[in-house]
């Protein structure tokens, strides 16, 4: 109400003596706003990209580093192809861990108590109890389905693994597989491990839908409430119109993060799942290792030799 001025846009209201406020200036404030956003939104996604980059690459390189120090029994028992998956999903599995911490949970968590406390402030304490027990609902929502779904998930991966495998594997031994014909085996062995990809993967469709559902109900069920009260407050004298578009418009941009905060608690926990198999890596140790006391060889030419060496 104070910032009221001529709907003709001709007067102007002064604000702190020396800025003039008409509604072409407020709107162009609002694009300035809007693009000074996004512009720091990417600045902040640049530079992170370093940050996070450069932990992937050092984490690659040390495990890589580390399968060449295993011995060969170690490799022959292992299949390269799941191998390459689990590097691959661990390398990834960081990027998404320190991206979602950063830039969604604790900004989420921020904004909660923001809106929270402008509700209350505003609107009394029955809307912010209001959010703050959507929030918990919802959330409590999502960690149980997720939960739930996250064993369609293994078995997604363990079969997408499975098949990727399997196809590196009969294309690295090409050659044998044709002096056997066993062309139609080897695609019988790859179609059975996409079968179980397919099965796995309509599992997982169905129960995101029931899990987008569920939130979407609960998040509309307690926008419904809040309008709903913030009308009666209208009715009695306590609330403004202006509150109305307040609630409605916090509730909407607090419902923005929350969507996103299912998404981040479930690849988080895939994440971490993949991080612990590479790691799992990285506690392999060979079985022939350099004693701890060792010495050098000394310089120069040198001989082998064996001695009382006998063979059964």
């Amino acid at each position: 109400d104070a910032l009221n001025v001529d709907p003709s846009g001709l007067g102007t209201a002064p604000y702190m003596g020396f800025i003039q406020l008409t509604p072409v200036a407020l709107l162009m404030g609002y694009g300035i706003s809007r693009a000074g956003a996004a512009f720091c939104g990417e600045m902040r996604n640049v530079v992170f990209a370093k940050v996070s980059q450069s932990v992937i690459r050092g984490m690659a390189k040390n495990v890589f580093s580390h399968l060449h120090e295993l011995d060969l029994q170690f490799h022959l028992s292992r299949q390269t192809g799941a191998l390459n998956r689990v590097i691959d999903r661990g390398t990834r599995g960081i990027n998404w861990t320190l991206s979602s911490m950063v830039f969604n949970v604790v900004p989420t968590v921020f904004e909660m108590v923001m809106v929270s406390t402008i509700l209350t402030v505003k609107c009394g304490a029955g809307l912010a109890a209001l959010t703050c027990g959507t929030v918990g609902a919802y959330m409590a929502f999502t960690f149980s389905v997720t939960q739930w779904r996250t064993n369609f998930r293994k078995q997604m991966n363990r079969a997408e693994a499975q098949a990727n495998n399997r196809a590196i594997d009969s294309l690295i031994n090409y050659e044998t597989v044709k002096y056997f014909g066993n062309e139609q085996h080897e695609v019988a062995r790859y179609d059975d491990c996409m079968a179980q990809y397919q099965e796995a993967g309509i599992k997982t469709q169905q129960s995101l839908s029931l899990l987008n559902f569920g939130q979407n109900v609960i998040f509309s069920s307690s926008l419904a409430a809040a309008m709903a009260m913030t009308c009666g407050g209208i009715a009695a004298g306590t609330n403004t119109v202006g509150d109305l578009v307040m609630v409605n418009a916090l509730l909407f941009q607090l419902s923005m993060p929350l969507n996103f905060l299912g998404t981040v608690y479930r690849e988080t926990k895939q994440s971490l799942v993949d991080m612990g198999a590479m790691f799992a890596l990285l506690r392999e140790q060979p079985r022939l290792q350099e004693a701890p006391n060792a010495l050098p060889l000394p310089a120069g030419p040198l001989d082998v030799e064996f001695r009382d060496a006998k063979f059964r």
